[in-house]
């Protein structure tokens, strides 16, 4: 064992005291007959925008390809096909060093698995819309060209209007993943059969303080070339206490020189909805990886102009491998808004729906490019 001179102590920030901690148990766990493994990701690029008349930035953001993360995760196997786990996940703001907040934002579960009956697992975890729409998209609803760009409270009415068309409501809102979830994960070996339920308690709170009561289910099937998906997740306690709901299919093919996808994702809330469709295509080339994407907007709502917010985000990208871990990569995107319309790319200048702001972007462009590399460990 090696050894390393301490340093004068210091009493750490919370959040580094429990990754310390965390750290320190799964080395213990994996002294003994648990299976314990660290590793994540690194990911940074440079990043320039330029949003219609107010002008344009530059920044260095992180996880644009794949997001900077975390990952602490055990196994042990109780014998009979059964088995315990548990897996931490977090954000790593790697252009700052800091960590998200909460510090396993991604993933915090723990769970029992069967060989033959499938998963139980509780804890925080994504949401099944999200796991399906990110399969469908090429680039894996992160950067400039992601799917998720129209997730937005500001842009997309049916979110604003269910969670708060603020900070809150933007960090919160259950369309990525949510906390205090019972799930019930279908076993491997169903002929290529996937699926999943989930349940998550309120307690209390609000959806668009990160405290909701949904509920929600995943069902795929992945044989050769095709892979089929659909779910649906529904948020019972929105805003007003009305209900939200959140789905999404998608088709994939792979036809070897090619893989294509479709998907749709519809939010509905009262009288509002936004529709998503993706049209996407990744081409191998050599140690790399070409990806094209189509994402429309198109939005309802109680009125005709509500009804033409709509918005068009045009993608493109090159992933070149250098090795198994590392990786550099560009994506370029341009995003069309229609009517009011005021979504835009991140990591421009600031942006507003409302028309007496004097940074009203409502049916301006938005074009950006960025440059990046990634490494997992």
């Amino acid at each position: 064992m090696t050894s390393f001179p301490l340093p004068a102590w210091r009493s750490p920030p919370a959040a580094a005291r429990a990754a310390g901690t965390l750290c320190v148990l799964a080395l213990a766990a994996g002294a003994a007959d648990a299976q314990v493994t660290l590793g994540g990701t690194l990911d940074l690029a440079t990043r320039h925008v330029r949003n219609g008349d107010l002008g344009s930035m530059n920044s260095v953001v992180s996880g644009a390809n794949t997001t900077s993360k975390l990952v602490i995760r055990g196994r042990e196997d109780l014998g009979g096909g059964l088995s315990a786990g548990f897996f931490l996940d977090g954000t790593i703001l790697a252009d700052s060093g800091a960590a998200n907040s909460p510090f396993w934002d991604r993933r915090a579960t723990i769970g029992l698995t069967h060989q033959r009956y499938g998963e139980m697992r509780m804890g925080r975890d994504w949401v099944p819309t999200q796991l399906v729409w990110n399969s469908m998209d090429p680039f894996a609803t992160l950067g400039i060209a992601g799917a998720n760009t129209f997730r937005s409270v500001y842009g997309s009415r049916a979110l604003g209007q269910a969670f708060g068309s603020n900070a809150a409501g933007a960090s919160q809102n259950p369309t990525l993943r949510v906390a205090n979830a019972v799930e019930y994960i279908l076993p491997g070996g169903l002929g290529g059969f996937n699926g999943a339920l989930i349940a998550t308690a309120g307690e209390g709170g609000s959806a668009g303080a990160g405290q909701t009561k949904g509920d929600g289910f995943r069902l795929g099937w992945a044989q050769g070339a095709w892979q089929l998906g659909a779910s649906q997740f529904t948020v019972r306690n929105a805003a007003a206490e009305e209900r939200f709901t959140d789905r999404v299919w998608g088709v994939g093919y792979d036809a070897g020189f090619a893989r294509f996808s479709l998907a749709q994702r519809r939010w509905a809330y009262g009288s509002d909805t936004t529709v998503n469709s993706l049209f996407g295509v990744s081409v191998p080339m050599g140690a790399g990886q070409l990806k094209l994407s189509v994402l429309r907007a198109d939005q309802t709502g109680a009125t005709d102009a509500l009804s033409a917010n709509d918005a068009t985000l045009l993608g493109v990208g090159y992933v070149y491998a250098l090795s198994k871990r590392t990786a550099l990569y560009a994506h370029a995107a341009r995003l069309s808004n229609q009517g009011g319309a005021s979504f835009a790319i991140a990591g421009g200048p600031a942006t507003s729906g409302v028309a007496t702001a004097a940074n009203y972007f409502g049916g301006q462009r938005s074009t950006g490019f960025e440059l990046g590399m990634r490494q997992d460990f």
